[in-house]
C-alpha cells in the first residue's frame, strides 16, 4: 500500500504541475477588424453596401521552449481564433464566421513590446451563398462552408501587468477551392485593435544548448487530388490530381528554400468562346498543366507551412500564367507527410487539394 502511495503521489503531483504550467501559458483576446475593401472581386463591388467589421475572440499559449522546436522558432505563440461579423454585403453575403488554429510568431521582442506575425488556417461559414432562384446576385460564393485562412502581423504593447493592446493589419480569405461554383473568394484586408489578458506574464523561457544544425537537400514526391466544379454554373465536380517532385534545401532550423515540378490533370478547365450566340465552353483541348514553382518552408517541429510560387510551361486553358499555393504539412514519419495546400490565381482560388509525401 505504501508502494502504491508513493508512486501515485508523484505522477499525480506532476499531473497537477503541469496543468498549473499550462494554465499559466494561457492569454484572450477581444478584438475587432475593420475592413478596408475586398481585394480581387471586381463582381463583389455590386453587392458591397457597407465595410465588413469582424470581432474575433481567442485562447492561446505562449510556448516556453520545453521542445526544441519552440526555443529554435523564437517560443511562438499558438492558439485557436473565432471569427464573426458582417461581410461587407448584408442582403447577398450576410454574415461570416470562421474559425481556426494559429500559430503567432515572433519578428522581434523587447521588454513590454513585440512585433508578430500570425498565421491561421481553418474553416469558414457563410450565411447567404449563391443560390440559383434566391441569391443569383452573388457570384462570389457558391457554399455556406469554405476554408479560412487568416493572416495578421500586430505590434503587441503591455499596458499593466496582465493586460496588453495589439494593434496590425489582418487578412481574412474564405473559398471552398471551387468544390462549387461560384468561387470567386472572399478577401477582406482589415484594420485590427485588440485587448489581450494574459494570466501569467512573466514566464521563464528555457534556454539550452541545442544540437548544431546540419544543412542538407531534402527530395519529396507528392500525390494529390482535389474535387473541383466545371464552368458554366451547375455544371459537374471532377477530380484533379497532381504529381509533385520537390528539391528543398535547409538553410536555418526553420527554413527551407527551393523549387520543383509540378504536373496537373485537370477535367474540369473549360473555356468560355467568344461571340458564340449561346453561353459555350470549349473543352476539347487537353486538360494537363505542367508547372515549375520557386518554395519557401517554415518548419515548426513536426509541421511546417510551405509557401509556392509557380509559373506555368504547359497549360491550354490560362487564367494567369504564375499562381500560388499556402498549405500545411504534416510530418508522419521519417519518410511520410500529410500534405494540404490552396491554389490561387492572385487571390482567385483554384481549388483546394490533399495528399500525401514521400520524403527520400
Amino acid at each position: 500500500m505504501l508502494m502504491v502511495t508513493g508512486l501515485f503521489c508523484p505522477t499525480r503531483a506532476l499531473c497537477q504541475e503541469e496543468k498549473e504550467h499550462f494554465f499559466n501559458t494561457l492569454s484572450f483576446m477581444g478584438a475587432f477588424h475593420y475592413g478596408l475593401y475586398n481585394a480581387g472581386n471586381v463582381k463583389l463591388q455590386s453587392i458591397l453596401d457597407s465595410r465588413p467589421l469582424l470581432g474575433e475572440l481567442d485562447i492561446s499559449t505562449q510556448t516556453t521552449g520545453v521542445k526544441n522546436w519552440q526555443q529554435l522558432s523564437g517560443y511562438p505563440v499558438l492558439g485557436l481564433g473565432i471569427l464573426f461579423g458582417n461581410s461587407g454585403s448584408h442582403q447577398y453575403l450576410g454574415n461570416l464566421a470562421g474559425i481556426f488554429p494559429f500559430i503567432n510568431l515572433p519578428l522581434y521582442r523587447q521588454q513590454g513590446f513585440s512585433l508578430n506575425c500570425r498565421v491561421g488556417i481553418g474553416a469558414g461559414w457563410v450565411q447567404k451563398p449563391f443560390n440559383v432562384e434566391t441569391n443569383y446576385e452573388n457570384l462570389v460564393i457558391g457554399t455556406h462552408l469554405n476554408a479560412c485562412i487568416n493572416l495578421r502581423v500586430s505590434a503587441a504593447f503591455r499596458l499593466q501587468k496582465h493586460l496588453g493592446m495589439d494593434l496590425g493589419f489582418s487578412f481574412t480569405h474564405l473559398s471552398n477551392g471551387s468544390t462549387h461554383l461560384p468561387n470567386l473568394g472572399l478577401n477582406i484586408p482589415a484594420l485590427t485593435v485588440g485587448m489581450r489578458y494574459s494570466v501569467n506574464p512573466a514566464l521563464k523561457m528555457i534556454s539550452r544548448p541545442l544540437p548544431p544544425m546540419v544543412k542538407k537537400w531534402n527530395y519529396y514526391v507528392f500525390l494529390s487530388g482535389a474535387i473541383k466544379e466545371a464552368y458554366p454554373l451547375e455544371s459537374a465536380s471532377y477530380l484533379v490530381t497532381l504529381v509533385n517532385f520537390e528539391v528543398l534545401r535547409d538553410y536555418s532550423n526553420t527554413g527551407r528554400f527551393g523549387g520543383g515540378f509540378n504536373v496537373t490533370y485537370d477535367p474540369s478547365l473549360t473555356r468560355e468562346i467568344p461571340n458564340s450566340p449561346t453561353y459555350a465552353f470549349d473543352q476539347s483541348q487537353s486538360k494537363t498543366e505542367v508547372s515549375l514553382y520557386g518554395s519557401y518552408e517554415y518548419v515548426v517541429g513536426k509541421f511546417s507551412l510551405p509557401l509556392q510560387f509557380g509559373v506555368y510551361l504547359y497549360n491550354n486553358y490560362p487564367v494567369s500564367w504564375v499562381y500560388q499555393v499556402i498549405g500545411f504539412r504534416f510530418r508522419l514519419t521519417d519518410h511520410f507527410l500529410l500534405n494540404a495546400g490552396l491554389k490561387t490565381h492572385f487571390f482567385k482560388a483554384d481549388f483546394i487539394q490533399w495528399g500525401i509525401g514521400y520524403k527520400f
